[in-house]
């Protein structure tokens, strides 16, 4: 539904809503209205302030379906004597169709859709009504809405009848509905999640349009939830008819019964619901079989977020870790999980390996055992996360080669000359090698020592934590790192497998372990979501995502970088979390390269500026890279946190532009030029660099790089000087950054937002949700058909602009 649809919908049922409410309340002088009923509810005390169900539709058409994301409700009732009420109701996705059916006397098909947050939303009823009295058949409206603006605080509102249709020789009146819910166990927000649901109080009034006020219902309602699964409920209403239910679910059923009664304490109504449902309850009432091991499926290059990897000189696509971190929390969390089997095959980005691998040790300190599972065998990042698991189970034909690290380097600057091609670069820091393949022939010292130092961290971090995870021998693993094809059994006797069989056995070993048997469950948590409980959740902490080489203006893809980080979508991102009133403290997730010095210097103003503006916590979690740019852009962070594998620094300026005066030459182009100015020349691509303008471009490039170590210095508190010593382009891991102060702390995401909720003073306890802005999707049309031509040839077709300075640094992979 686009934002103008939804718009004029929440204007008009305002309106309406509003309008009724005011003739509602007014008192009136037409005594012939009559005074009007609630309506007959299913499970006892369904307020239009609580309830959020399929059958929500039913007394609030804004809060139907809320609660599980599809349901089928059947229930049989007794109105009267020997007259039974059928009805059916499912929904999904904020829609619905029902049907039901008065013995005798009336059918009726009902559709409707809901939308909106949980803190506000909107829905619509359209019934169609068949009368078996006397054949009239008519198309009555309903509207509600329902704000829940706090964990414990519910509003609801409904017009009913709101055509008024006349319908056996009468007219439906309109009626409002007014609710209020509370929930007194969630007003701790340290508790609210665990025991927040438990008990729900409700009042609800209810009038008739035309009517006196002394005519007005109210009707006063709860809900207590003795153990999870087992709920009593009961309403009484001010003629001093009363209700009475009880409830009984299951992970994915519940079973609902309740009975009405007037005040001579006659039963007036009595009905019996079953209601099957996607979403699971947390509940006692389950049994053995409900018991089951969570299957989540790890592979490819891990990211922040899933980016094509298409560039001119390659590149590979990243999968986003996300849903990964949310599976292995929710099957810590879930009772109903016992052990998690890791399906590897072949995943790799050692940083977001890293941050995973701390869930699994908390996952294992839970009495959850976890699996590994490595069906082809699998890389340096497959057996860096599955030793971190309980045990590693890979099959007899597996494949183990290439465990080693390697490192290229290649130049062109001699094949783009034979073609009559040059690249003019200039630099300051003898390690800045960004482009510099172009126009060197081969590796300088300083990049040779770069790429040497980075490749044994990175083999000392893995081997650290394979030998320590797996108790092994540091020389015997050594000789597996060597790149050589080494089958299963060699990686047995050493000890970094532990089992060769296939996945029935890796889950018999995990059965076993969780004491579920030789033939545990496997789930795939992703399609068994948890139930809506909570009326709202706290979203006090933001989630900035900065992934991809920094450009100006919007997120794109660029030929020679792949997807770029557009500086003017990243700000908007940032303006919008910064000045949420509900965000109290905003995190910056860097995963760039860098890029465009002027799009760096934007994002690294609108940070300061934002800071000042509301005095909010700004935390950096640095992922996989965060170098040159994407280092500048995290320097007005109050905290900077990296992980051992994150690849930062590289504070140095650079600039490059190609040249065609061979390619002119060769092929006979003449260029005769006109111009204002001794140095214009060196602009035109028709012409080399000559020495003087180097000089000039070299002098240009120090002043700049003066400027971003200046900024270092001020945003780190360090000396210009010792920022100096350790800048100049270089790169450098995690523990190097810290050592050199580059970085606050080691740690990944998660250390990052537990830094941010206690500066923003968020109990330790409190769940709470995180407000995260991502890479924005590409618009429909571009999603189907590639969108616009010539917008797509503009982003794809970008090259270094002359003369603009770049943050840029090489990123070399680890594995």
């Amino acid at each position: 539904m686009s934002v103008r649809v939804v718009s004029r919908f929440r204007f008009v049922v305002l309106r309406m809503l509003g309008s009724a409410l005011a003739v509602g309340v007014a008192a009136t002088a037409r005594a012939a209205v009559p005074t009007p009923e609630f309506p007959l509810t299913w499970f006892g005390n369904e307020s239009v302030a609580s309830t959020d169900g399929a059958t929500g539709f039913l007394i609030n058409p804004a809060a139907g379906g809320v609660r599980y994301p599809s349901e089928l409700t059947l229930s049989l009732g007794e109105v009267e004597p020997d007259r039974r009420l059928l009805r059916g109701v499912w929904s999904a996705g904020g829609f619905l169709l029902g049907a039901s059916d008065l013995e005798g006397r009336l059918r009726s098909q009902l559709v409707g859709f809901a939308a909106g947050s949980e803190r506000l939303r909107l829905g619509w009823t359209g019934t169609r009504l068949d009368s078996r009295v006397d054949g009239d058949r008519v198309f009555d409206h309903a509207l509600g809405m329902l704000a829940r603006p706090a964990p414990w605080f519910s509003l609801g509102v409904t017009l009913s009848h709101a055509a008024e249709p006349r319908f056996e020789s009468g007219r439906l009146g309109r009626t409002v509905t007014l609710g209020l819910g509370l929930r007194p166990l969630a007003l701790s927000r340290a508790r609210a999640h665990a025991l927040g649901s438990r008990l729900t109080l409700t009042a609800d009034l209810l009038l008739a349009e035309g009517a006196e006020r002394e005519q007005a219902r109210f009707r006063a309602a709860g809900e207590l939830e003795i153990v999870p699964g087992i709920s009593l409920r009961g309403s009484l209403e001010d003629h001093g008819s009363a209700q009475l239910g009880l409830g009984l679910s299951g992970t994915r059923a519940a079973l609902h019964a309740q009975s009405a009664f007037d005040r001579d304490r006659r039963r007036r109504f009595a009905s019996q619901a079953l209601s099957v449902h996607r979403g699971e309850d947390a509940t006692v009432l389950v049994g053995p079989r409900e018991r089951r091991v969570a299957e989540i499926r790890i592979a490819g290059n891990l990211g922040d977020e899933s980016l094509p990897g298409f560039s001119l000189f390659g590149g590979e696509a990243s999968r986003s870790v996300a849903p990964i971190h949310r599976q292995l929390e929710r099957a810590l969390e879930d009772p109903l999980t016992r052990g998690v089997l890791l399906d590897l095959g072949g995943t790799s980005n050692m940083a977001q390996l890293e941050e995973l691998r701390p869930r699994i040790a908390r996952l294992r300190a839970a009495g959850k055992p976890v699996v590994a599972f490595l069906e082809q065998g699998g890389g340096r990042g497959d057996l860096y996360l599955a030793a971190a698991c309980d045990q590693i189970v890979t099959t007899e034909e597996a494949d183990f080669l290439a465990l080693g690290l390697r490192a290229e380097r290649r130049y062109y600057r001699k094949l783009l000359a034979d073609w009559g091609l040059k690249i003019d670069r200039s630099s300051f820091g003898a390690y800045k090698s960004a482009y510099r393949n172009f126009s060197a022939d081969s590796t300088p010292p300083e990049d040779r020592e770069v790429i040497e130092h980075n490749l044994d961290v990175q083999q000392g971090l893995l081997v650290a934590a394979l030998t320590g995870d797996r108790g092994i021998d540091r020389r015997r693993l050594l000789g597996l790192l060597d790149g050589r094809w080494w089958p299963p059994s060699e990686l047995r006797k050493v000890g970094l497998i532990d089992s060769i069989g296939y996945r029935e056995d890796a889950l018999r070993m995990l059965g076993r372990r969780c004491g579920l048997g030789d033939k545990p469950r496997p789930v795939d948590l992703q399609h068994a979501p948890e139930s809506r409980r909570a009326w709202t959740t706290r979203a006090p902490i933001a989630v900035v995502y900065a992934s991809g080489a920094i450009e100006t203006g919007r997120s794109g893809h660029d030929l020679l970088s792949g997807p770029t980080l557009g500086a003017e979508t990243l700000v908007r991102q940032l303006e919008r979390a910064f000045h949420d009133r509900e965000v109290r403290a905003v995190v910056l997730r860097v995963e760039s390269p860098g890029g465009s010095g002027l799009a760096s210097n934007l994002i690294l103003h609108a940070t300061q500026r934002l800071k000042r503006e509301t005095g909010k916590p700004f935390i950096v979690s640095m992922a996989s890279v965060a170098a040159s740019g994407g280092y500048y852009v995290a320097l007005q962070g109050d905290r900077l946190f990296a992980d051992r594998f994150t690849r930062t620094g590289s504070i140095g300026v650079l600039t490059v532009r190609p040249s065609l005066e061979g390619w002119y030459r060769r092929h006979g182009v003449r260029q005769d030029e006109f111009e204002r100015g001794r140095y214009m020349g060196a602009w035109s691509l028709g012409r080399n660099w000559g020495p003087e303008f180097q000089a000039a471009a070299d002098s240009a490039i120090y002043d700049f790089y003066r400027g971003f170590v200046t900024k270092v210095a001020e945003g780190r508190r360090l000396r210009w000087q010792d920022v100096d010593a350790v800048a100049r382009g270089r790169v450098w891991m995690g523990e190097d950054a810290l050592e050199r102060k580059l970085i606050d702390e080691l740690g990944g995401l998660e250390q990052a937002i537990a830094e941010a909720r206690r500066r923003a003073g968020v109990p330790a306890g409190e769940k709470i949700r995180i407000a995260e802005s991502r890479r924005p999707r590409p618009g429909w049309l571009e999603r189907t058909i590639g969108g616009w031509l010539g917008e797509i040839w503009e982003q794809s077709a970008h090259l270094p602009e002359p003369g603009a300075l770049y943050l840029w640094s090489d990123v070399e992979p680890e594995d």
